[in-house]
């Protein structure tokens, strides 16, 4: 029972939704079954891990029926029966948090039964409701579905009054604001992935939608931030779009929900960091305001979520390291270290710990950190590998780092799930590192050769490669080194 579905779903339960699970589990109108009421009453003996070796299922049936011969048949159809029980509750708390999903099944019940007058004041009611809230996507989406509702209700009444009353424009200007604000959200998603990953994508139909938008008469502030965070990837290094997407983000800050904000910090943080990850210094700053805005204010608790993304995560870290804020970084890791997600917790904080050694030169405790971070896959490992390429060059490592490259050539040549365009980065890097090392190496056993180092720098501006800055800084100590 430890490893069934049932406990994995339980144990992603706070403690009030644990008791309101019981009273579910309790209620007639869902079960009727005395011995699953006693199963829950068992299992929640065991929170909030629920990973007791009583919770084996011969001692769960022993508990609750001592001195009866153990039934592996009957406990077996009692965890079916609470696991069906858990994910009805999952998806009935789901459905309480839409309330205008819930008034919309409730106009619709009244229609279906004739109760019109009862619809038509429901449905008035929900858009008083509807216009008090935030705009965004879901906000185009309802307008939108209680017009229709509106448009379903004039051919039943006969009423020509409703019908001149009614504003069509609106209703056109909803729904199209729906479908551009959910286009780009969703091509947003597309289009970052394709950066990272080898998914090469066709923009034909994308540029006549975006072509579409930018001479539409029905635009909003918000629809004006979705279309421009699309742009941030759709066209990574245009700082036109950047600022653009800045300026509204800062005019509309309060307008916006915590998701959105949310949502939007993290936007301009990745379009930071692609473009200072080019080398373009200027951004290492500007990034860091938006992730200094996402831990002071909080934007990663949104919509009932208790925990961080590891991306945000690591993020911060990364840029409170940049702005030197090493003291306060360690008092971030420490604080929010547990609301990472326990599967990628490990591998989070270790590697977060890693960067913050090394860009306090403390490159030993890095190391060991480093070793830690185990099971890494796709970028994951590559990031794992690239730090690990960091500390032994800054160690010295001089044997070490040669193998190491290798390995990671042999590593990069072989992924099938990384773009080429990273790999080519990436190997970029190996090779001018490896150069680097060579050249500091062969200076102090034979001399420097200026020509060489020339070389090396003449290649590193000319060619993409990963942690551009990093191969800057080395390049620079070895030319003050002279």
């Amino acid at each position: 029972m430890l490893k069934s579905s049932l406990l994995e779903i339980i144990r992603t339960f706070t403690k009030q939704e644990l008791i309101k699970f019981e009273d579910f589990v309790r209620s007639p109108y869902f079960n009727k079954k005395e011995n699953v009421i006693k199963l829950i009453l068992e299992v929640k003996k065991y929170a909030p891990a629920f990973e007791s070796a009583n919770l084996e299922k011969e001692k769960v049936w022993n508990s609750m029926f001592a001195g009866k011969i153990y039934n592996y048949g009957i406990i077996k159809n009692l965890i079916f029966d609470l696991n069906k029980l858990a994910v009805s509750f999952l998806d009935l708390e789901f459905q309480s948090g839409k309330k205008f999903d819930s008034d919309l099944n409730i106009i619709e019940q009244y229609h279906l039964r004739g109760l019109l007058n009862f619809a038509e004041k429901k449905l008035k009611d929900s858009k008083k409701e509807l216009n008090k809230i935030n705009e965004d996507t879901n906000y185009y989406f309802y307008k939108y579905l209680f017009e229709s509702k509106e448009i379903n209700y004039m051919p039943l009444k006969h009423d020509l009054k409703d019908h001149r009353s009614f504003e069509f424009d609106v209703f056109n200007k909803n729904l199209t604001l729906y479908f551009y604000t959910m286009f780009f959200e969703k091509n947003y998603n597309s289009y970052q992935l394709s950066f990272l990953y080898n998914k090469p994508i066709d923009n034909k139909f994308v540029d006549v939608v975006i072509k579409s938008y930018e001479e539409s008469a029905f635009t909003t502030f918000y629809s004006d931030l979705i279309f421009y965070t699309f742009k941030t990837v759709y066209d990574p290094f245009s700082e036109s779009n950047y600022y653009k997407l800045k300026e509204l983000y800062y005019q509309n800050y309060e307008k916006l929900t915590k998701r959105n904000k949310y949502i939007l910090s993290c936007t301009l943080t990745n379009f930071c960091k692609n473009n200072s990850d080019e080398g373009n210094l200027f951004f290492i700053k500007e990034r860091y305001q938006y992730l200094k805005l996402l831990a002071d204010d909080e934007l990663f608790f949104f919509d009932n979520i208790n925990y961080i993304d590891r991306i945000v995560f690591m993020n911060i870290i990364i840029s409170a390291c940049s702005a030197g804020d090493f003291d306060w970084c360690g008092q971030f890791i420490k604080k929010y270290e547990l609301k990472l997600k326990e599967e990628v917790r490990d591998l989070s904080v270790n590697f977060a710990f890693t960067h913050l050694n090394f860009k306090n030169k403390k490159h030993e405790e890095a190391l060991n950190y480093l070793s830690k971070c185990v099971n890494a896959t796709g970028m994951d490992k590559l990031n794992v590998k690239s730090y690990q390429v960091f500390i032994y060059y800054e160690l010295e490592y001089y044997e070490e780092l040669k193998h190491l490259t290798d390995t990671c050539r042999h590593f990069v040549k072989n992924d099938k799930i990384i773009s080429g365009d990273v790999k080519k980065r990436f190997i970029n890097f190996i090779n001018i590192t490896n150069r680097l090392s060579d050249y500091r190496y062969l200076t102090k056993t034979k001399g420097s050769d200026e020509f060489i180092l020339k070389e090396i720098k003449k290649f590193n501006l000319e060619n993409n490669a990963w942690s551009k800055n990093w191969l800057n800084e080395k390049i620079s100590e070895l030319e003050n080194s002279k």
